[in-house]
């Protein structure tokens, strides 16, 4: 899998529970929305400059001649952790929940999805060689998931060291000698999410979020418990009867998938296309073996968002780089500087370009309740795929400038 997250990536047993739901999945508009502080020297070779075909192909300088956001509008963001004192984040993200059974150590694994996605919301232009996110007056009130102990991901780690020759199908043929104690741990991490999202997303409602992002994989036949869904179902439901709208990303399985949570009136389900608005689907060679993946789709999906090239914060200092233990175990990695260009971000990074677009939204006109924005942000896309609604592509891709002028004459 390419995201900016290290992850196990075995398959088999209740392994197919495992890939969905562990660390969430990252993979990877017409007048230009330009950098203020760009200069003709620079500007070839900074940033922003590479954001310009993501602002390009959703219309973002259409959008964002109506609103860039409003710090009064709160953004909820429940991921692994964040770095809260990045250049182009500080001051942008508001510490929040800490789910309550997880280790929130501050290393690279527990912080860089949550800096990825929160970068492209609300990433600050403060610099000519920084980046900005797409609704950066917006902020984030943040929901930090941590991790409980890594068993998969030490077994994996452990396998390697001892075999560095060894293939994916030698590990598979490993894992399944312990079945049962990564059976426990794919009920423990899904129990983990479950229990913790449906906390997270009340906390996020009662301190005043207009919209939630969700970028891990939420699906009900993972859960084993029908009460912890049951709890997570209802959260959901107390979000929509709040006016809260939730995005979801929609998963890079490569299948069709259906049984997310909440309400289609209220949850938009985010999926992954490239710039050429073709459906994002790729397949990836690990130590031998083909490995498929891309946006899933089914009858639950909503939108499609660009995923490709995308300049996003990952974390900004040496010291998250290397860690002697952990719940993922001993890590050292490079540090190549404070931001990341992803080849694709996956529909991990779709989620947030559309939590973004609602973030406008609701800055345009605070009062709409989550089905009139959801209904906004399907009629404003631009239609892609076949023609119409369809599983593969459902409303279309995302359009920021129509989305925002459908919005000022909603309901007039």
């Amino acid at each position: 899998m390419k995201c900016s997250c290290r992850r196990c990536v075995t398959r088999g047993i209740s392994l197919a529970l495992l890939a969905a739901l562990l660390v969430p999945v990252l993979a990877l508009p017409q007048e230009k929305a330009e950098h203020p502080n760009a200069t003709p020297e620079d500007k070839a070779d900074s940033l922003i400059a590479k954001q310009q075909p993501l602002f390009d192909r959703v219309n973002v300088a259409e959008a964002w001649k109506i609103t860039k956001g409003d710090p009064m509008v709160l953004v909820g963001v429940i991921d692994n952790g964040f770095d809260f004192f990045h250049p182009n984040l500080k001051g942008q993200l508001i510490p929040g929940f800490y789910y309550p059974e997880g280790y929130h150590t501050e290393f690279y694994e527990n912080v860089a999805h949550g800096t990825l996605v929160s970068s492209l919301i609300v990433g600050k232009d403060n610099s000519p060689n920084g980046m900005i996110g797409l609704a950066p007056r917006c902020r984030v009130l943040t929901v930090s998931q941590g991790m409980i102990e890594h068993t998969l991901l030490k077994m994996q780690t452990k396998f390697y060291q001892e075999h560095p020759k060894a293939t994916l199908a030698d590990l598979q043929t490993e894992m399944m000698k312990q079945g049962e104690t990564l059976t426990k741990f794919g009920q423990d991490w899904v129990h983990f999410q479950v229990d913790g999202a449906a906390d997270a997303i009340r906390y996020l409602v009662d301190h005043g979020v207009k919209v939630i992002n969700f970028s891990g994989g939420l699906k009900r036949s993972l859960c084993q418990s029908a009460e912890k869904w049951q709890r997570l179902e209802e959260a959901f439901s107390y979000a929509a009867e709040k006016g809260v709208a939730i995005v979801l990303a929609a998963g890079n399985n490569a299948a069709q998938w259906d049984d997310y949570p909440g309400s289609p009136e209220t949850v938009i389900v985010a999926g992954a296309t490239l710039l050429n608005d073709t459906r994002w689907e790729m397949e990836a060679d690990l130590r031998g073996t083909k490995i498929k993946q891309g946006s899933n789709f089914g009858k639950r999906l909503t939108v499609m968002a660009p995923v490709e090239n995308l300049v996003v914060c990952v974390p900004h200092e040496q010291r998250f780089y290397s860690c002697d233990d952990g719940p993922m175990g001993p890590t050292k990695l490079p540090f190549r500087g404070m931001h990341e260009v992803l080849p694709n971000g996956a529909t991990s990074s779709a989620a947030p370009i559309v939590t973004s677009l609602v973030a406008l939204i609701y800055t345009a006109r605070p009062t709409l309740d989550a089905k009139s924005v959801v209904k906004i942000v399907q009629q404003g896309c631009d239609d892609i795929g076949e023609k119409a609604y369809d599983i593969h592509t459902g409303y279309g891709r995302v359009n920021f400038g129509k989305s925002l002028q459908l919005t000022l004459a909603w309901g007039k």
